[in-house]
């Protein structure tokens, strides 16, 4: 655990949490399968070189194991490749949940959760944030979880459960 000041004098704290028998990725087939959804109405947009796609009213996002869901989400995608840059839901609270590759399941909550695809897989939960993963549980103002290596970097003040370390 890292202490470190933010600009606005608060504390920030930096948890580097890495379970070595657990890795927590999303199944390795989620990236491949398509993105389903439901919700109460859907408005779409072109702006720049990004094509914007908002779902309002209870919605539900589904791609292979992972489920996001929320009051509202937006969707952009790069026009000039059709790929996905990223999800931003909404909620009261909105939430995410992912299979991982070792049957274990990540869960996490928040006001909101910026999900992005390029580079690499983050989640960020903004806003009363919450993350459970296999022996983890950390609560926030917000998290950023690096799904790949099971990182994840906080704004405080935080609480939670570290479990043992095992290698």
């Amino acid at each position: 655990m890292q202490i470190r000041p933010s600009k606005s004098g608060k504390c920030s704290i930096l948890f580097i949490c890495y379970l070595i028998m657990t890795p927590a990725q999303g199944l390795d087939t989620d990236k491949d399968e398509v993105i389903e959804y439901v919700s109460g109405d859907v408005k779409m947009q072109n702006n720049g070189n990004s094509r914007i796609i908002v779902l309002n009213e209870n919605v539900k996002v589904t791609q292979g194991t992972l489920q996001i869901s929320g009051d509202s989400a937006t969707f952009e995608y790069d026009l000039s490749t059709n790929d996905l840059k990223n999800i931003t839901v909404s909620g009261k609270p909105a939430r995410y949940q992912q299979q991982l590759n070792d049957d274990g399941l990540v869960e996490g909550e928040s006001e909101t959760i910026h999900y992005y695809v390029n580079p690499e897989t983050i989640v960020e939960f903004v806003g009363d944030a919450n993350l459970r993963q296999p022996g983890t549980t950390t609560n926030c103002v917000a998290i950023k979880y690096f799904t790949e290596t099971e990182l994840f970097e906080t704004t405080g003040p935080c609480s939670g459960v570290l479990s043992n370390q095992t290698n």
